[in-house]
């Protein structure tokens, strides 16, 4: 009987502990404009540890406000098309590196936004899919900046590599051509 219920309590702690580390996921994928024809391809969300949670306290936002701290740092034509917004945040114990591919989204120029906030600095690249990127390396601290992006096929990736503290991010690409 003792055995049982020991078994029982800790199959609950393990999950417990495993559902706790998911709650800091590096991407909350936005929903695109209304009028954007791409979505994210998944990506594969890291093992979570139960560092995660002391990497969530070290935001400058709170988990669940990034989305909505997102839709304010980037901003879009109501009628844009691209990629959406995508956002959330990296740190060393959850994934300090992270990649999002569209598979859907045309060939074209896209101008697009990064905003970062925290005590780290994101580098993002950003390319056609299954190539070397095309972007120089654009590298946000406390920031929002805007680059551009041409594409000749369908498809594009967005690759983000933390240095430093956990941050908050928020990228964009609008197609302007």
């Amino acid at each position: 009987m003792d055995i049982r219920r020991g078994l029982t309590i800790g199959a609950v702690l393990t999950v417990g502990i495993a559902l706790t580390g998911c709650t800091g996921a590096p991407t909350d994928a936005g929903t695109p404009a209304p009028s954007a024809s791409a979505s994210p391809a998944p990506t594969p969300t890291p093992t979570p540890t139960a560092d995660a949670d002391t990497d969530a306290a070290l935001l400058p936002i709170p988990v669940d406000d990034i989305k909505d701290w997102a839709d304010t740092a980037i901003t879009w034509a109501d009628d844009a098309q691209g990629t959406g917004t995508f956002s959330g945040w990296l740190s060393e114990h959850t994934s300090a590196h992270h990649l999002t591919s569209f598979s859907s989204v045309p060939a074209g120029t896209y101008q697009g936004q990064i905003a970062c906030r925290g005590d780290g600095t994101i580098t993002l690249q950003a390319g056609e899919l299954d190539s070397d990127p095309s972007t120089d390396p654009i590298e946000c601290t406390n920031a929002t900046i805007a680059f551009d992006l041409t594409t000749t096929g369908t498809g594009m990736s967005v690759m983000l590599d933390l240095d430093g503290a956990p941050t908050v991010y928020a990228v964009a690409l609008q197609r302007v051509e």
